[in-house]
């Protein structure tokens, strides 16, 4: 994301026509050292801008010090991720072309016989509602336990991850929201290899045969490598090697692809109308929009008053981005050989690299803990329930949780401790006046506060109007808003922000104006306050109250 951070994470929208972009090689060269050079996580990438005829490339690494290591070949395979949900995606537009399948038609129909699949009453789960990510499945498997982190899915059979969908509650109305969810394209994939299991062995050979083949993508793969082809090497953001991940071949649709520059340079040609090829109109078929922001599994992204076509993949040791602008004929491939999803993705460098005028982030360099914020950081906080001391222990700051071992803690450009053993986590201080009362903790895709003891702000309001909305609203995984009454003032606070005061507006209605935010109340049938939504620059969120904990309702 861009690195000046807003009060709340956004896309700003605005209308803007492109000029031409066509960057020459050296030019891409520049944007890539302007975003990672001497970055903290030791990246190595490999990039390619599309301008209609045109395609420039480029590679470079950030070569930090004590983590300097070579660039990948551009002709190196690298694990694409859930890039490769796209793909599985036009195996199912290839079926519904040739009226074997339909968006419409239950998965089950496509599973094996016996199959249990959960539904609610008659409203089964089709195959929109799995392409769009809204059909109510967990992200992964129930019950989802890999024998070994850093290669999870190695062990998961095809008949296991089947049998799991019978051990799905559904917590949601199916199709009524978008929560993604690996499993379910796991379904997708093994299901479409169901489909063609007369013609082809597995799902890497319907790939090759459907789309690698017509395509050009002659280096592309799920299991087998091509004969002689390069590989490029994951890393975590340490710089360590960590081992590639591997999967059932039927179910490797979810996210198992390998692929190198070249190959997705010409499937992002193919998507754009630049390569004269049958397949036109069964990828076209995948752009359009079906439900919750999302195509047949591309997302639909708004930037800068554009639709940007795109989708990320990310697994133990890569990362990579795929974004097009089909009506400018402008695409953006990059893979990257570490995986810096918990730091900050690739989304925006591909953003900048179309055109859209969105600034990079700057990279993250390791620096000097400034003396001041040295001096701020110790004490006794309270985070997640655990109790966690801050010290200073011959200039270098140590942290320890409860029953955790002590870490020393670093700290780069961006204004964030991390921990020497694991730099993928973050500590971001809030700083108010001249004291650290707050953190920031971000780990594995959540964020939560730390509190000094003894500076908790009580989520409470003396004033009998204000009393049923103060607590906190879990927005997101990221994202929580506390209101909260202070000085006499109402307060709110989005995750890792200072508190802003907020004006009654209506009927259970409080605006924020100072970063242009509505944030509007829900009660129950018993008046009590259940949840907020928050609207903000044509972005709403839905929460629920998660402290203090509603009343239960009665039965």
């Amino acid at each position: 994301m861009p690195s000046t951070r807003p009060w709340l994470a956004l896309l700003l929208l605005c209308c803007a026509s492109l000029p031409g972009w066509a960057l020459s090689n050296d030019e891409l060269a520049a944007r890539l050292s302007a975003r990672f050079a001497n970055d903290r996580s030791g990246i190595c990438v490999v990039a390619a801008v599309i301008d209609g005829a045109q395609v420039s490339r480029a590679r470079l690494c950030a070569n930090p010090e004590g983590l300097p290591r070579a660039a990948p070949e551009l002709d190196a395979a690298f694990e694409i991720g859930s890039i490769s949900k796209t793909m599985t995606a036009f195996l199912v537009a290839d079926l519904i072309e040739a009226g074997r399948w339909s968006l419409d038609d239950p998965i089950a129909r496509h599973l094996p016989e016996g199959t249990v699949v959960p539904r609610q009453g008659d409203r089964q789960i089709l195959v929109r509602d799995l392409l769009t990510h809204s059909a109510g499945l967990p992200r992964l498997p129930p019950d989802f336990k890999p024998a070994k982190r850093v290669n999870p899915y190695a062990e998961l059979t095809e008949a296991e991850m089947l049998a799991a969908l019978g051990r799905v509650q559904l917590t949601e109305p199916i199709g009524s929201k978008s929560v993604y969810s690996n499993f379910g394209m796991m379904i997708v994939s093994s299901a479409v290899a169901r489909a063609w299991r007369a013609e082809a062995a597995d799902l890497e050979q319907v790939l090759r045969q459907r789309l690698f083949g017509p395509l050009q993508m002659g280096h592309a793969y799920i299991a087998e490598a091509p004969p002689g082809q390069r590989t490029a090497v994951g890393h975590v953001v340490s710089g360590a090697i960590t081992p590639p991940w591997r999967m059932a071949t039927n179910l490797g649709g979810m996210g198992m692809v390998h692929a190198t520059l070249d190959d997705m340079v010409n499937y992002a040609r193919a998507h754009l109308g630049l390569m004269d090829t049958p397949l036109r109109a069964r990828l076209r078929m995948t752009q359009q929009p079906l439900a919750h922001g999302y195509g047949m599994n591309w997302a639909l992204v708004p930037v800068k008053g554009r639709t940007v076509l795109m989708h990320g993949g990310a697994t133990g040791g890569f990362n990579a981005q795929l974004a097009l602008l089909p009506d400018q004929q402008r695409g953006v491939v990059v893979l990257a050989d570490t995986d810096i999803t918990a730091l900050d993705g690739l989304a925006d460098l591909a953003w900048s690299l179309l055109g859209l005028d969105v600034p990079l982030t700057k990279p993250r360099v390791r620096q000097p803990i400034p003396a001041a914020l040295l001096r701020a950081m110790p004490g006794q906080f309270t985070i997640a329930g655990l109790n966690a001391k801050v010290w200073v222990d011959e200039g270098r700051l140590m942290a320890q949780a409860d029953d955790q071992p002590a870490m020393e803690m670093r700290y780069d450009s961006h204004g964030d401790f991390y921990p020497d053993q694991r730099p993928d986590l973050r500590l971001r201080p809030i700083v108010e006046g001249s004291e650290v009362n707050r953190f920031t903790w971000h780990q594995a895709g959540t964020v939560v506060e730390g509190v000094r003891q003894g500076h908790a702000v009580p989520l409470t309001a003396s004033r009998p109007e204000w009393q049923a909305w103060a607590g906190e609203y879990r927005l997101t995984p990221r994202l929580a808003l506390r209101v909260f009454e202070q000085d006499g003032k109402l307060k709110v606070q989005g995750t890792g922000q200072p508190g802003l005061e907020a004006q009654v507006t209506g009927v259970d209605r409080i605006a924020v104006k100072p970063v242009n935010a509505v944030v509007e109340f829900k009660r129950n049938e018993q008046n009590v306050v259940t949840g907020a939504t928050l609207r903000q620059n044509g972005q709403v969120l839905v929460g629920i109250k998660v402290l203090p904990t509603p009343p239960k309702q009665p039965d």
